[in-house]
């Protein structure tokens, strides 16, 4: 998020969600502000139509709901609305207080399942806040990071953001739990994985090779930004060229006209893509193209 009125008024303004509503959302965004440094306590939202998100003013989870007309990775989440069904499995590696967690139990339904990767404990803790008063009993909490190999290790936090420790960092860290996914998740089917972990996405998705050879999940979201990938020895590019290798194409989401197209090379419009897997895409469009008849039937 901006750390500037200005910039962040700028964000609003272009917010995709926004549309034909800025007004309400410079009003929400004014009153949100005015909240965290006059009154400086949580407070529920409602989000997704009726689930309630805990607040905390010193948290930028809140600012995006308020602001960002309660989609704030807009492409993204309207994809998740028209591609996921009941039943379906949902991995959130690096879920944070819940954001992505709570849209997909939302989707999934009681009969879904939703496993949520948090590793720092204050985190975790919020989450497991965010789940239980929504009573979301198709999520199961993990309070542990996710990479290539089991063990311990060393995370920093940063305001309300976190990742694995460098040797180039000075900041205090905590010890945290990190494992496979491979060896974590239940014997079930994936639809979609979402993965945004500061820069060890590659190592991620490394550790979930079983799960990706057999092309689960079919689609994964991930943030791929080079300067958090370098830190750990890898690019966008190389990530590109493994998920290629493993039958994975990426794309990017037009939620106007619903469509996926291929992703830029180098990924220049923005950090956020999805992996699809090749196999699985007639499906993947099929759900899409499902989900948009119903809305314009509804």
């Amino acid at each position: 998020m901006p750390t500037t009125i200005h910039g962040m008024a700028k964000m609003v303004w272009e917010h995709p969600a926004n549309r034909g509503r800025r007004a309400q959302a410079f009003a929400a965004m004014a009153g949100w502000q005015a909240w965290k440094r006059l009154v400086g306590r949580p407070r529920y939202l409602s989000v997704y139509g009726g689930m309630s998100f805990r607040a905390y003013p010193d948290s930028t989870q809140p600012g995006r709901f308020v602001y960002f007309g309660g989609l704030p990775d807009y492409e993204e989440m309207t994809f998740m609305k028209r591609y996921l069904r009941p039943g379906d499995g949902f991995i959130d590696g690096g879920a944070n207080e819940g954001m992505f967690t709570l849209l997909a139990a939302q989707l999934v339904g009681s009969n879904g399942a939703v496993h949520a990767f948090e590793a720092v404990p204050a985190f975790a803790k919020r989450l497991r806040d965010n789940v239980g008063v929504n009573s979301l009993r198709c999520v199961t909490v993990h309070e542990m990071a996710i990479g290539a190999e089991q063990g311990t290790v060393s995370f920093v936090v940063r305001g309300s953001g976190s990742r694995v420790r460098t040797e180039a960092d000075s900041d205090s860290a905590v010890q945290v739990r990190i494992g496979r996914l491979d060896d974590t998740l239940p014997e079930r089917s994936f639809a979609m994985g979402k993965l945004d972990v500061e820069g060890t996405e590659h190592l991620a998705l490394r550790g979930a090779d079983r799960l990706i050879a057999r092309g689960e999940p079919a689609v994964w979201m991930l943030e791929l930004v080079d300067k958090f990938l370098d830190r750990f020895g890898s690019t966008a590019r190389e990530v590109r060229r493994w998920l290629d290798d493993h039958g994975y194409d990426m794309v990017l989401y037009d939620p106007d006209r619903n469509r996926l197209v291929p992703a830029p090379d180098p990924l220049s419009a923005g950090p956020d893509v999805l992996a699809v897997c090749r196999r699985r895409l007639p499906d993947v469009k099929a759900r899409l193209a499902a989900a948009v008849r119903s809305e314009n039937n509804g």
